[in-house]
């Protein structure tokens, strides 16, 4: 299972003096190769031992990698190319007391076909973020799914609301994961201290 827009290398053992062609077809159409770069892009390769592919719309491929020596071979694989990865916040709100520290972290939900967690092979996804500086910034998600944010606002004498937003997100091999919609933005707020009080002996 690959998501649309990721870059996949695929590779047979090369010997020497053979001849190799890549291809992909539908599932549903063997007879006809795929030529559309809208759908199958070859990024390089496509007549050597190694090619890297860009799959570019969901679907269910077969990729046929043939070579030719004294003798013709080919190999098949199917490839199944899915467009349902999503990305949200597992909690849109959370707080703090303010200690000048501009950093936290928070979960995030990668799923893919109406509830499947995303694969640690999916990891690490490259996520841009927005603060309400309108800044992009881009943070590394490993498997533990956590967001690590920098840049939050704090006011040790101002309560200060911040809303950090999913811009985009993809994953190790540039697939795109699309935002959920109402579970994009997280609102941290930072609470201020109170003031120092001052101890007086009465007695």
């Amino acid at each position: 299972m690959l998501f649309e827009k990721a870059s996949h290398v695929y590779t047979v053992i090369e010997t020497d003096g053979n001849i190799y062609s890549w291809s992909v077809f539908e599932m549903s159409d063997l007879n006809n190769e795929i030529l559309d770069t809208d759908i199958v892009e070859f990024i390089s390769g496509k007549d050597t031992y190694q090619t890297e592919i860009r799959w570019k719309q969901a679907g269910e491929y077969v990729l046929v990698i043939e070579e030719v020596g004294s003798c013709q071979n080919l190999k098949a694989n199917r490839v199944i190319v899915v467009s349902t990865a999503t990305i949200a916040f597992k909690d849109l709100t959370s707080d703090d007391c303010a200690d000048l520290d501009p950093q936290f972290a928070t979960e995030l939900v990668a799923i893919y076909d109406s509830g499947t967690e995303l694969p640690e092979s999916q990891y690490p996804i490259t996520v841009i973020y927005r603060l309400d500086d309108a800044v992009d910034r881009t943070a590394i998600v490993n498997a533990d799914k956590m967001l690590q944010v920098e840049g939050v606002e704090e006011n040790v004498i101002t309560e200060t609301i911040n809303h950090i937003t999913i811009i985009s997100a993809t994953n190790k091999y540039g697939g795109t994961l699309k935002v959920v919609t109402d579970q994009e933005v997280h609102t941290r707020t930072i609470f201020a201290l109170p003031a120092k009080p001052i101890i007086t002996i009465i007695n």
